[in-house]
Parts: C-alpha cells; sequence; structure tokens
C-alpha cells in the first residue's frame, strides 16, 4: 500500500524488516598515530558554514591543502640528510656558532660601552661652564702697588701686585697674633703676586 504525498513526490513504499538476516559491523580501528590520524583529515576544497540568516556569515576552510615549507635551502649541507649522522660536520658548525656569539658579543659590549659614555657626558657641564672654568690674565699690565678685579665663575678675584715695601712688611708680621697662623711665603706662589678669590658668607 503507498501513501499519496500532497508535494507531487514519488509514493514511498513501507519499510520492511528483515528479522533474520543480521548485519555485522566491523569495529572501529583505534586510531594511535600522528600519520593514521591525518588519514582522518578531509582532503580537497572542504569547509564548513554556518549561517542563521539567508547570506553565510562565516566560512572557515579546512586548509588541507597548504604546503609544508621546504627549509632545506637554509641548512647546512652537514644535516640536510636526517639518515646520515651529522657528526662530521659538528666541528665546522659549532665554529660558525662560535663566531656569530663571538661577534655578537663584542658588537653588544661596543654598543653598551657608547650607550654608557652618551649617558655620562650628558651629565658633564656644558662648553658655557667649561669656559668659566679657567681665567688667563696678562700680569704685566697690572702696575707694582696697584690690585685689578676679575670675575671668575660669579666671584671677585682680587690680583695685586705687591711692592717690596709690601712684602717685607707682611713678611715680619708674628704669625702667632694672626687666626690662621700661616706665614706669607705659605700664602702664595711668587712673593711679588698676591691672588684672593673674594666670598660672599651672605650671597653664598
Amino acid at each position: 500500500m503507498a501513501k499519496v504525498v500532497a508535494n507531487a513526490a514519488k509514493p514511498v513504499p513501507k519499510a520492511v524488516v528483515d528479522n533474520v538476516s543480521k548485519v555485522v559491523v566491523a569495529p572501529q580501528k583505534l586510531v594511535q598515530t600522528s600519520y593514521s590520524m591525518s588519514k582522518l583529515v578531509p582532503t580537497g576544497a572542504d569547509r564548513v558554514s554556518f549561517t542563521l540568516c539567508a547570506a553565510p556569515a562565516q566560512v572557515r576552510f579546512a586548509h588541507t591543502d597548504v604546503q609544508i615549507p621546504d627549509f632545506s635551502a637554509y641548512r647546512k649541507d652537514g644535516t640536510k640528510d636526517s639518515s646520515s649522522s651529522s657528526e662530521p660536520s659538528y666541528a665546522g658548525r659549532r665554529t660558525f656558532t662560535y663566531l656569530i656569539a663571538g661577534g655578537g658579543s663584542v658588537a653588544a659590549a661596543y654598543g653598551a660601552k657608547s650607550l654608557v659614555g652618551e649617558f655620562v657626558s650628558s651629565l658633564a657641564a656644558s662648553a658655557d661652564v667649561l669656559a668659566l672654568a679657567k681665567i688667563e690674565i696678562k700680569l704685566g699690565d697690572i702696575p707694582v702697588g696697584k690690585n685689578v678685579t676679575f670675575k671668575w665663575r660669579g666671584k671677585p678675584l682680587f690680583v695685586r701686585h705687591r711692592s717690596a715695601e709690601e712684602i717685607a712688611a707682611e713678611e715680619a708680621v708674628d704669625i702667632n697674633q694672626l687666626r690662621h697662623q700661616e706665614h706669607d711665603s705659605e700664602r702664595v706662589k711668587n712673593s711679588e703676586w698676591l691672588v684672593l678669590l673674594g666670598i660672599c658668607t651672605h650671597l653664598g
């Protein structure tokens, strides 16, 4: 007996169940290696898509046609053959590795030295400060018995050309009467010239 379907499809007969014959299903093999697991990956332009509307929202490809890159051009000749030992080329490869490591270490040390040098030099005094660190005076322009005042590092610098009478008077002073007991010959390098630096205790 056949049923009539409303959509004009072919009639579907009733299913007949055979209770006599048995269907034997082969046991599924356990996949244990990467090779056997790779055989289960579908090949070809397979893809899986999922959508909730008329137009697909996302498409994922299986990427089974991706070629494995070959790095033989980057490998050394002594290690390309996986079936042979690479021991004969070990010494050459080790020397090359040591050269690369040594060269990189030297370059890194030189770069670190330059970096530290630049950092330390940035902490040094600027050119204008170094220019004021020293002063040159023409002593021949200072007459005997006169003194000239200069500015050095923001402080007054007194230079006096002493006469013979002034030198004799200073050498005759009793050092026991001085607060700082120091002879005149110990205060100057040349008794003819007296150089003093004025420091104001109020302005610092």
